[in-house]
């Protein structure tokens, strides 16, 4: 018996990976018996499967912590995801039960694992860890990713072929993942994801539109499109972007399913990670005449400083940020634009944070990420100079987070007693959490209703959508 269960530490385009992977091990039910243990403390879940991220210091931290935890109890580890390629060999040697890493671009590691087969597993390089120990915890996995010359970097990043059976997890909600590309042929200098993930691999239009149809076929009403750099995609198959054209394409899939099927309510997708540096005013034009669009807008602008752009190493201006924004403003009347910016960047003077106050009280955003910065190893940025003092980093957070929150409850204060549609994501006893339409899964606020706000017919169904007044 394979009895196993899953942990996600890392994005939702992690989420895609160990969705394709959980499919890869159900298809050999017909050759042993397997068994999926939703709860990973269960003391029938015999493995656990961590997908781990290792963008951030503290992402890594979770990774380990999390693999600690479940090697004290015991568990059969196998390790996925972004932390394989920046691990710590020094960390792995410690723990007790890990029996598989899986690397990006295996599937023959899982069919040894589920079949019992002689497993390609080897921890030979931890000696090389082991002399660093003295160093700090950073500084180790600096050298580390030095000797090793950056396992991503330069090579084309690892998609799944498309034709797999993947475990559709987020199907009860009512959505869920479509990764239409992996890997990023940016060169953000804050960023490792190249040095992780590899550049640029778009998967096929033709490979797309099919799970669209699989994804339709199984009930999913909202599909959440992302990659690294959604703007891109395409570049490395068709020669320039074709992220339209792909739209265009699961647009018409989802109008032929409409027409057959005639469901009450539309299937809807989202985009994620359209940078603006590529984008023009001709590509939000067509947008406008997708009828399956939904106009949720995620733009990581990360600032609106030039100065610190620049720093940073992204290709747009304030002017294109702002037409970009007011077209958007203009020609969406229902848009929800959805943003993230870095604070305490090196560099970041006291003018260039108040040009980011000033930017985000004038378009009043949706919703917006405020990460604090941190250097991370093999990042450019890390070696910038006039790095900016933690304590100031923090008291910028502090000044910028009461004037999202008022734009926050402005925008809230809007919706109340107007008719809103949205997905059920939680039953309590008198309560119900939904989710807004406009909202982005996992991210952005949920409403909490009681029954009697409920205006259409439901049931005491999650993922249902319904219509409803706060």
């Amino acid at each position: 018996m394979f009895a196993f269960s899953a942990i996600n530490l890392g994005c939702s385009k992690n989420m895609v990976d160990l969705e394709f992977a959980i499919g890869e091990i159900l298809k050999y039910s017909d050759r042993a018996p397997i068994e999926y243990v939703e709860d990973p403390e269960d003391p029938s879940a015999e493995y656990v499967i961590v997908n781990t991220c290792g963008f951030l210091s503290t992402a890594r931290q979770e990774s380990e912590e999390t693999l600690s935890y479940y090697d004290s109890l015991g568990k059969k580890l196998i390790l996925m995801g972004c932390y394989v390629s920046v691990k710590d060999d020094a960390f792995l040697s410690s723990l007790q039960n890990l029996v598989s890493i899986v690397p990006f671009m295996s599937y023959s590691v899982i069919e040894e694992l589920v079949l019992g087969k002689k497993s390609k597993f080897n921890l030979g390089a931890i000696v090389k860890a082991k002399q660093a120990h003295k160093q700090s915890k950073e500084k180790t996995l600096s050298n580390y990713l030095a000797s090793i010359e950056a396992p991503g970097k330069g090579k084309k990043a690892f998609v799944w072929r498309g034709d797999e059976v993947r475990a559709y997890m987020h199907a009860p909600f009512g959505y869920e993942y479509l990764k239409v590309a992996e890997g990023c042929d940016n060169n953000c200098t804050f960023c490792i994801i190249p040095t992780i993930r590899g550049r640029q691999t778009s998967r096929s239009m033709e490979s797309i539109v099919q799970e669209v149809g699989v994804m339709l076929s199984q009930g999913i009403q909202e599909i959440q499109i992302i990659s690294q750099d959604t703007t891109r995609y395409g570049t490395d198959l068709y020669e320039w972007a074709q992220l339209i054209e792909l739209l265009q394409k699961i647009d018409a899939t989802i109008d032929e399913f409409v027409l057959k099927n005639k469901p009450i309510h539309a299937p809807k997708y989202r985009v994620y990670y359209l940078y603006p540096d590529i984008l023009t005013l001709d590509h939000l034009s067509k947008l406008q005449n997708l009828k399956h669009f939904l106009p949720y807008f995620d733009i990581p602008f990360q600032h609106a400083s030039e100065n610190v752009l620049k720093l940073m190493g992204r290709h747009y201006d304030r002017n294109h940020i702002d037409s970009f924004i007011e077209y958007i403003r203009s020609h969406f009347p229902a848009s929800f634009i959805r943003t993230s910016f870095i604070i305490g960047f090196p560099g970041e003077s006291e003018d260039d944070f108040q040009i980011l106050l000033d930017f985000c009280e004038k378009y009043q955003f949706e919703s917006v990420g405020i990460f604090e910065y941190h250097d991370e190893p093999l990042a450019a940025s890390s070696k910038l100079p006039n790095k900016v003092d933690e304590s100031i980093a923090k008291n910028r957070i502090k000044e910028i987070t009461p004037i999202l929150n008022a734009v926050y409850d402005a925008k809230l204060a809007l919706r109340k007693w107007k008719n809103q549609f949205g997905y059920i994501m939680d039953i309590k006893d008198n309560t119900v959490i939904a989710r807004p339409e406009m909202a982005a899964p996992e991210i952005d606020d949920y409403d909490e209703i009681k029954y009697e706000n409920i205006l259409s017919k439901w049931e005491n169904e999650i993922g249902k959508y319904i219509e409803y007044t706060l």
